[in-house]
């Protein structure tokens, strides 16, 4: 049976979601010379940060995971810690 961790992809969902956001407001924001977007864009611009920084975290060796953003990878599959190979989803650790 799988051991059950924090569902770290959930929040590298949130992450991704606050950055792509983020660029998408900022970007609106630059065509149409809305400072009132770089607010919202800037949130969620640090969201992304605390997000990536404090719970993007291998839940097994505790290594930051690397921020480099793969959609075929990281979204909907297994995915491996490159340190010490665990591999997880969902919340369960699928090999060590």
């Amino acid at each position: 049976m799988a051991k059950r961790v924090r569902d770290i992809m959930k929040y590298r969902q949130i992450s991704l979601a606050a950055l792509f956001l983020s660029l998408t407001l900022s970007i609106i924001g630059s065509i149409f010379g809305s400072w009132w977007l770089a607010i919202p864009g800037t949130s969620l611009l640090v969201i992304f940060f605390i997000i990536s920084f404090t719970l993007w975290r291998c839940p097994v060796c505790k290594r930051r995971l690397p921020l480099r953003f793969d959609i075929d990878l990281d979204l909907n599959d297994v995915y491996r810690c490159p340190y010490c190979q665990t591999k997880f989803l969902g919340g369960e650790i699928i090999e060590q």
